[in-house]
């Protein structure tokens, strides 16, 4: 099939791990799932590449991952940043900064997330489009008074904060000023802030997932989603972990069940595709 224009990227940033004093890991229900994102895209929607650093270039190697992006493997942007931001508290920022080095349009994609059918159509009169919207959960989404802030740093006072945040598990944007000036923004929050909060989430949605709802009201770009009800079950276009990873993490028996029904759900679609193939005959 001819793909449509819309090249994407996943992101395998292991500062974050190590900041935490963790090893980077991931389980084969995570490796799965990440594998299937990537050969989904390419069957439907385009190319797909990787931004990594060398601790994730030396798992994937390890893992027999190395040709799963057909769009290549980049390093450099991730191992030599020396942007000044707190990997611990800013934990999806590779994300961000992989998209600074991508020419627009394009979709960041996250690995645990899989996009079932071609989105031309959706895209195609958007831009931007996220996943679904956010519930503004005070608890996450915290009163900017609550936020922790670089020193010398203000919100400035076009900042709508009624706007509805944005999950950007799924993220296109299809115009480079626009995405400029959302990446300008959140680095201006997470450069030089060093304040930790206890729950480790607030901080980074408000600078990846509310401030491109705000940005994007700023520049007058509506934002259109992918899904409009996310936790519908008749739901058959997006595959997306989110929070069951930690239960995955936790048991190996429904971490077994989630990847044989994965298997079997995708089976079809990729039963000519020799990569998906030679991996089931390692893993079976």
């Amino acid at each position: 099939m001819e793909h449509a224009a819309y090249p994407a990227f996943h992101v395998l940033w292991t500062k974050p791990s190590v900041a935490n004093g963790k090893d980077f890991a991931m389980n084969e229900a995570e490796i799965l799932t990440m594998i299937v994102s990537a050969l989904m895209w390419q069957k439907y929607n385009g190319t797909i590449k990787l931004f990594t650093d060398h601790t994730g270039y030396e798992f994937i190697k390890e893992h027999d991952l190395l040709n799963l992006w057909d769009g290549g493997i980049n390093t450099e942007v991730l191992e030599n940043n020396s942007y000044p931001i707190n990997p611990g508290v800013f934990w999806a920022a590779g994300k961000l900064l992989a998209m600074e080095a991508q020419n627009c349009p394009c979709v960041m994609l996250d690995t645990d997330l899989i996009i079932m059918r071609p989105i031309n159509e959706v895209l195609k009169n958007s831009d931007v489009t996220a996943l679904h919207k956010e519930n503004p959960d005070p608890q996450v989404y915290l009163d900017p008074s609550l936020l922790q802030l670089p020193e010398n740093f203000s919100f400035p006072d076009y900042y709508n904060w009624n706007i509805a945040p944005s999950n950007t598990a799924f993220l296109y944007i299809k115009n480079e000023e626009f995405k400029q000036f959302y990446l300008n923004e959140s680095k201006q929050f997470m450069f030089h802030n060093t304040g930790k909060p206890a729950e480790l989430v607030s901080q980074m949605v408000f600078a990846e997932q509310r401030l491109l709802s705000i940005c994007a009201d700023r520049a007058d770009l509506p934002v259109n989603y992918l899904l409009t009800d996310p936790f519908s079950l008749s739901n058959k276009n997006v595959v997306h972990l989110w929070g069951f990873k930690n239960l995955l993490r936790q048991n190996d028996k429904i971490q077994k069940i989630y990847s044989k029904q994965l298997i079997k759900t995708v089976k079809d679609e990729l039963s000519t595709n020799l990569f998906f193939q030679n991996y089931l005959a390692k893993h079976q």
